[in-house]
């Protein structure tokens, strides 16, 4: 069970965190994903590929839920629970005050603006329509600015569910078949995995032009201290080829051309055995990276000759 804790605007930061959780835990087969939600809203674009995100995560169902108690999910967070798969609040918790503002948070006026409301005010009514919620609530919040609490929502088909944590919120869901994608939850005991968002998620691009500015001074005090020193022949391993030799664990079961999935260096990548014919290496067994393969890294359980 995959946790993504949004707490903020939404951007495009946020949206690459929530699209990576989800999506790793489809490719993890994960019991659901939640999202842990408290938003002031954010802009149309990035709540549009978060709820994309959320559709379209065919094989996960996607909680949301508005917590701790005093959170809310204003404006674009009203969205992202609207097109989930379970909606949950914490109790003294608000959602609704979708109207269409812009980045001044003002008016948008004239023809722009009539054409921008009715394209929110469907989006909305069509994901409440999807997952069985009040349409008309729905409308109102992105045409009136309407907003209720946790127990209003809950009232009014809004929502599904009102519970004090997280824990309470997966036993209350747990065997309730999710429409539009008819998938039954099983969270109850499930383990949950907080997943934190990326340095380059939490403070944008800017961040690795600063590493690669820092690395790059790095290499080059590197290079001038070594040929101070008179060194030759000191091999030095970077990008993929400075992965081979490291151990990593299998997650999804490594067999023949299809390959697999291995964990190194706090990463998931695609793996194929170095042996096509060999047995398969199963999930938790040790490896080690031997070499690459377009897009996949080639490894073999540790302790066997190579072929």
């Amino acid at each position: 069970m995959y946790v993504a804790r949004v707490d903020g605007e939404i951007d495009a930061r946020a949206a690459e965190y929530v699209g990576r959780v989800i999506s790793t835990a489809a490719e993890e087969d994960a019991a659901a994903v939640v999202i842990e939600l408290d938003t002031p809203g954010g802009d149309l674009d990035s709540t549009r590929k978060m709820v994309q995100a959320e559709s379209n995560a065919d094989t996960v169902p996607v909680i949301t839920y508005v917590t701790p108690r005093g959170a809310r999910a204003a404006s674009a967070g009203t969205f992202i629970v609207m097109g989930s798969d379970v909606a949950a609040m914490a109790p003294q918790t608000r959602l609704g005050a979708a109207a269409p503002v812009t980045a001044f948070g003002q008016d948008i006026p004239g023809t722009l603006g009539d054409k921008v409301e009715n394209d929110a005010a469907a989006f909305i009514t069509g994901l409440a329509q999807a997952h069985g919620r009040d349409e008309k609530w729905a409308e109102s919040a992105v045409r009136d600015a309407e907003a209720l609490d946790a127990a209003a929502a809950l009232e009014m088909g809004v929502v599904e569910h009102v519970e004090p944590d997280i824990q309470a919120i997966l036993r209350a869901v747990d065997g309730q078949k999710v429409e539009p994608k008819g998938l039954t939850l099983k969270t109850a005991g499930a383990t949950l995995v907080q997943q934190r968002p990326s340095l380059g998620e939490r403070f944008g691009a800017w961040v690795y032009v600063v590493a690669g500015l820092v690395v790059f001074s790095v290499l080059m005090l590197g290079g001038a201290v070594l040929a101070a020193r008179g060194m030759r022949g000191l091999r030095v391993s970077t990008g993929k080829e400075g992965m081979i030799g490291e151990i990593g664990t299998v997650r999804r079961r490594v067999v023949g051309s299809s390959g697999g999935t291995v964990f190194v260096h706090g990463e998931l990548w695609k793996a194929i055995p170095e042996n096509a014919d060999a047995p398969a290496l199963e999930p938790d067994t040790e490896v080690e990276i031997v070499g690459f393969r377009r897009t996949a890294i080639v490894v073999r359980s540790i302790g066997n000759e190579s072929s």
